[in-house]
């Protein structure tokens, strides 16, 4: 095996030192006397929300600085780095679309158990506070906290309201759309109402179940061409040094930094393309 050239030790060592500092400091406690969070401690906050953690991104790190050293290419390293934390997200499963999923579903179990309990002469708040007992694990928590509103007082329009809010999502909404209009005009076949939203929820489910069907094709395809190149990559790093020597060269490097780029574009465009958006919600900002 060739020599590590000097520029790859040196990059190395600096990425090393940088996220050794930064592994510190994100693991440091603040200062009571500072007036504000510094950038390494919002970075720290944001990270969960980003999916992210701070494993994750010294494994990628630790992943980046071996190709790196590996191929002598700087920028192999932060290419392989990035694609440690994103391809997981990108080629791996839709957890998103799973979510969601299984979120529609359980507002439409909801709904058909609110209508079979209110055919049983049962009033809203009744039926919301006996539903909340046996609620589906996905709106366990709302609605045990909707029923607890409901015990303590809290008028109904308020106590739903509060509740969409919480499961912000525009199946609920159409619920609780319908038993605002009950409990403000008194309608009389709720149950009929709350059995139509609970069979759009079920066609709504199903139909993002059949696009993410059609879908995943596009996604296998694309793992496999990104398997693919990162193998042939790889092995010809390893295996045919002299064939890819222009890549070692300020000019190489920089092309290949334009052809990461573009692959991550495409990575990227294929990922939105394979999303299916919410519908907009109903019930945003209304009054209490």
């Amino acid at each position: 095996m060739r020599a590590i050239e000097p520029l790859v030790v040196l990059w190395a060592i600096t990425l090393s030192t940088g996220l050794m500092l930064l592994a510190g400091a994100l693991r440091g406690r603040g200062s009571a006397t500072r007036p504000g969070p510094s950038l390494l401690e919002r970075l720290r906050r944001r990270l969960p929300q980003l999916g992210l953690s701070l494993t994750t991104l010294l494994l990628a790190a630790g992943c980046g600085l071996v190709a790196a050293a590996v191929t002598g290419w700087p920028v192999a390293g932060l290419l392989t780095a990035i694609g440690a934390v994103t391809l997981p997200r990108v080629l791996g499963p839709d957890r998103q679309h799973t979510t969601t999923v299984a979120r529609i579903e359980a507002v439409a179990a909801w709904a058909e158990d609110l209508a079979g309990t209110m055919r049983a002469a049962r009033g809203v708040e009744q039926a919301i506070t006996q539903t909340a007992i046996a609620a589906p694990t996905v709106l366990a928590a709302p609605l045990q906290t909707l029923a607890a509103d409901l015990r303590h007082g809290t008028p109904l329009p308020t106590a739903l309201r509060t509740f969409a809010d919480q499961t912000a999502d525009p199946t609920a909404d159409l619920v609780v759309a319908v038993l605002l209009f009950t409990a403000d005009h008194g309608a009389r076949d709720v149950a009929a109402s709350l059995s139509a939203v609970a069979a759009v929820a079920r066609r709504q489910a199903a139909a993002r179940a059949r696009i993410a069907a059609s879908r995943a094709r596009n996604k296998t395809a694309a793992r496999l061409v990104t398997a693919v190149v990162i193998t042939v990559t790889a092995g010809a790093a390893l295996l045919a040094g002299d064939f890819l020597a222009p890549y070692r060269t300020p000019t190489g490097q920089a092309a290949l930094a334009a052809l990461g780029v573009g692959y991550g574009a495409c990575l990227a465009w294929l990922h939105r393309l394979a999303r299916t958006p919410d519908l907009p919600r109903i019930l945003v900002g209304g009054p209490r």
